[in-house]
């Protein structure tokens, strides 16, 4: 629970001027994004953020892409809409072994958030020519509650150069948007209630999960404040489920490790 909102929005975009002169922001029509580039243009002004609007299909551009399309309005920010089927396609038809039937739901959809994220990263590159000296960064959108468990795509969404709401959990990420909607600043229509990673037609993180954001917000709690000793806790279901996840997925989000060889070479 956010103790102080205005408080804790001055914080972050006062990090966000520190790390960065123009933001590129994903814009997937959800919760986290919408706060995401809201947060963004609260610190850099509206000229120097671009939310990139990236569907796969028509559900997408008639849904999720609708909300960020009328979102991005409503903030004035910088809008590009640059859909990502042909090279989710395409990368699709290249990653399989034996044949491209073979690829899971799963494997298929990840190609579209790392099809994003080349573009973003691309977009990006371009900004930084067209504004030379000036520090131009991709921003992520990921949230503490779906960091802890994983639930992202690694070279997707879980790549980025900063994450402004990395360490809110889901519950604040809705207080902050409901604090910019009492504002003015958005309105309800700008807020997906309905979590979804929009990876698969019809899908939605708490069908994926087993559990809503809500449920598992205690069980991260519990394993942050016993990381160390988490061994000998005795944990009830939605815990174990939430630690389980968290070690077989932290990977996504650990720094790759360089092999020490220096002492054998020199």
């Amino acid at each position: 629970m956010i103790r102080d909102c205005e408080k804790l929005v001055q914080a972050i975009t006062t990090e966000i001027k520190h790390l960065t002169d123009i933001a590129v922001v994903g814009l997937s029509g959800g919760a986290d994004s919408s706060l995401t580039a809201t947060l963004c243009s609260r610190a850099l002004g509206r000229e120097a953020v671009y939310g990139i609007s990236m569907p796969f299909n028509d559900v997408d551009v008639q849904t999720f892409n609708a909300r960020s399309a009328n979102l991005a309005e409503r903030l004035a920010i910088q809008h590009l809409v640059r859909p990502v089927q042909a090279i989710a396609d395409a990368i699709n038809q290249q990653v399989h072994v034996t044949d491209p039937s073979e690829l899971t739901e799963t494997n298929k959809g990840n190609a579209r958030s790392r099809a994003r994220m080349c573009i973003l990263y691309g977009v990006a590159h371009n900004l930084s020519s067209l504004f030379p000296g000036k520090r131009v960064r991709v921003i992520g959108t990921g949230n503490l509650s779906e960091d802890f468990i994983g639930y992202d795509t690694k070279g997707g969404d879980a790549l980025a150069d900063f994450f402004p709401i990395g360490e809110l959990f889901k519950s604040e990420v809705y207080q902050l948007l409901d604090h910019f909607k009492k504002q003015g600043v958005i309105e309800e229509s700008h807020i997906d209630r309905t979590p979804s990673a929009g990876l698969e037609n019809n899908q939605t993180d708490e069908a994926d999960l087993g559990h809503t954001y809500n449920e598992m917000e205690k069980g991260i709690r519990f394993c942050l404040k016993h990381a160390e000793t988490m061994h000998e806790q005795t944990l009830d279901p939605i815990t174990s489920f939430v630690w389980q996840r968290h070690l077989a997925q932290k990977h996504k989000h650990e720094a790759p490790p360089a092999l020490e060889l220096r002492a054998l070479c020199d």
